[in-house]
């Protein structure tokens, strides 16, 4: 597999992504009392059937509110954790060249095997 990745475009599409969120982040927090906000006006008789329904849509949607804003949250972290170990790689892949390099070593290029076969010069 051949990674390449625009370090610089991915962060900045998380930043992005994470702004973007974050309304969604705060409503689905603030959900359950924004419609405790809307019923409680409606404790009149005449608007009780209101107030049943608002509650009854609370209660359905508030674990998939929830869930999606984990979602969004888990998904931006996942990313952002990727980027980071692919730079920590490309890191590590440039230490370890430079420390062969100081021991004389020659790195086989990538994807290269070694040949086999009867006539070969060792």
């Amino acid at each position: 597999m051949d990674w390449d990745i625009d370090v610089a475009g991915t962060s900045k599409v998380l930043t992005d992504t994470q702004t973007a969120a974050e309304p969604f982040n705060k409503l689905s927090k603030d959900y359950g009392d924004k419609l405790t906000n809307l019923i409680t006006p409606l404790k009149y008789d005449a608007f009780a059937v209101v107030a049943v329904a608002i509650g009854e849509y609370a209660q359905h949607w508030q674990p998939t509110i929830e869930a999606a804003a984990k979602q969004v949250g888990s998904s931006l972290t996942g990313a952002s954790n990727a980027v980071k170990a692919y730079m920590n790689g490309q890191h590590d892949m440039v230490l370890n060249a430079q420390q062969a390099a100081g021991r004389g070593e020659i790195p086989k290029p990538p994807g290269s095997t070694r040949p086999t076969g009867g006539n070969r010069a060792e």
